[in-house]
Parts: structure tokens; C-alpha cells; sequence
């Protein structure tokens, strides 16, 4: 007798969404852990940056615009330490890529630049792509 096997459904992701505006992180928390993933929120590049050292996880989404540091400070932040700089970013921002990111040059330093930009407010199927989508681009195959 044969047995069904279900398709096999990738391992759930641990997620930190960086954004001063707690609704905001709340809302793409909860799309997160709709699709089973394990979501971590946090108001401010210096607490993201902790729970990210603590935790390890899979991707990072964070808004640019933030007070005290920036998401683009945050980014130089994560690819400056050997622990972490090889973390997904997704860049979730209401400003224009343009106005958020310098143009790229010979000069731009590619690992100063997110895996994925992200517009505000995205839907629920665009964030999952953008999040799913940049955790498999940096994964290694062994």
C-alpha cells in the first residue's frame, strides 16, 4: 500500500519587524504568524539590533525612517558586525526608493543596500513574498 505523502511545507522563519509606529509592527507581526512563521517586533533600530544579537533570526524587515537611528544606520550597523551581516533586510518604508536609498555608483557598497525594498503600506501577499523571498536569497547551500 502507498502512502500520500503531503508536500513538504518549508520551516517557519523567525521575523524581527523594526518599526516605530507599534501598529505597524503589530499588523505584519500577525501576518507573519499567520503563515506559521515566529514574529519579533521592536520600536527602535538600538532594540532591534539587540533582540537580532539575541535571537538570530531568519530575516529583518525594517521601516527606514525611525527617530534617534535610521534604518539605513541600522543596515551599516548589521553588515558592519560578523556575527550578523549576512542577515536578509527588507526595507519597509513609506518614501520613494529613490528618496530613501543614494543611487547606485562604482562608489555604492552593495552590501549597503537591502534584499528587498518594500513600499507602505504593502499587502499581506507582498510582504510574505518580499520576507520569504529574501530569506531563500541568502540561504546556503551546503
Amino acid at each position: 500500500m502507498t502512502q500520500q505523502r503531503k508536500p513538504s511545507r518549508p520551516r517557519p522563519l523567525s521575523v524581527i519587524v523594526i518599526d516605530d509606529e507599534p501598529d505597524v509592527a503589530a499588523y505584519l507581526a500577525a501576518v507573519l504568524e499567520r503563515q506559521g512563521h515566529v514574529a519579533y517586533t521592536a520600536e527602535s533600530a538600538v532594540e532591534g539590533f539587540r533582540i537580532i544579537k539575541e535571537v538570530k533570526p531568519d530575516v529583518a524587515c525594517i521601516d527606514i525612517v525611525m527617530p534617534e537611528e535610521t534604518g539605513a544606520a541600522l543596515l551599516r550597523r548589521i553588515r558592519a558586525d560578523e556575527e550578523v551581516s549576512d542577515l536578509p533586510v527588507v526595507f519597509i518604508t513609506a518614501l520613494k526608493p529613490e528618496m530613501a536609498m543614494p543611487p547606485v555608483s562604482a562608489n555604492t557598497e552593495p552590501a549597503l543596500r537591502p534584499d528587498v525594498f518594500l513600499e507602505k503600506p504593502p499587502t499581506a501577499e507582498a510582504f510574505l513574498a518580499a520576507v520569504e523571498g529574501a530569506a531563500r536569497s541568502r540561504q546556503h547551500t551546503p
